[in-house]
Formats: C-alpha cells, structure tokens, sequence
C-alpha cells in the first residue's frame, strides 16, 4: 500500500505542477482568445480538485502501476500518452461537436496538451519508484 501512495504521491506532484503552467501559458491564452467571456474568474478550485484526484487514480490504476510492478516505465509513458489522449480528446471532440464557438485550435492545443502531460506525469512517477517495487 506504501508503494501505491507514493506512486500517486509523486504522479499527481509531477501532473499538477505542470498542468498549472500548462493552463496558464498554453491553454488559457487559447480558450481566452475562442470563449473568453464563459472562463469563471477565479477558477473554481473544488471542482479541478475531485477531477485531479480521479484522473491521477485513474492513471494509476490503469497505467501507472501496472508498469511499475513490470519495471517498466517507458510503457507508462506510452499507455499514459494514450490515455490521456483518450480522455483529453473525448472531452475536446465533444465540445467541438456540441459547443458553436469551440475551435480546432482549442481541440488540438487542449488534446495534445493531455496526451503529452498524461503520458509524462504516468512516466515520472514509474520512474521515480523504479526499483522500489515489492
């Protein structure tokens, strides 16, 4: 049980540290410039939270630990990056369907944003705990 909260510990400290620049300097400026007007200012932190927890356990169990216990952390990065572009990208491709001013701009920034951050935080924590597996 150690391992687990140390695996999520270090995966959700990598994950949350660079999505808050991700969102900052890459997302935002993009969203500002398609649905300016409907971001919530200040961003409502309760609701980020409960979808960081999940999202981060979900990793976990789909991704995170099942190439830890294998020592495998280049395949975190992999079914990570898949992951999240499974994730981002139904969130993105719905918008885009359902949503008049969503852009591709949006849809792609957004998208490959979440692949490329899923797939890393997966890697980094796998990384981190390599050889620490018992």
């Amino acid at each position: 049980m150690g391992q687990v909260i140390l695996l999520y510990a270090a995966t959700a400290t990598v994950f949350l540290g660079l999505d808050s620049l991700g969102i900052r300097y890459l997302i935002r400026p993009v969203f500002e410039t398609h649905i300016g007007p409907l971001l919530a200012s200040p961003i409502r932190l309760g609701p980020a939270a409960v979808f960081y927890l999940f999202y981060v356990a979900g990793l976990l169990v789909f991704v995170s630990w099942p190439a830890l216990k294998a020592g495998a952390p280049l395949q975190a990065l992999a079914y990570g990056a898949l992951l999240g572009a499974m994730c981002y990208g139904t969130y993105e491709m719905t918008n885009y369907a359902t949503l008049a001013d969503w852009s591709w701009q949006q849809v792609v920034t957004d998208g490959l944003w979440g692949t490329a951050l899923t797939g890393f935080a997966a890697w980094a924590g796998v990384a981190a705990l390599s050889g620490r597996v018992t």
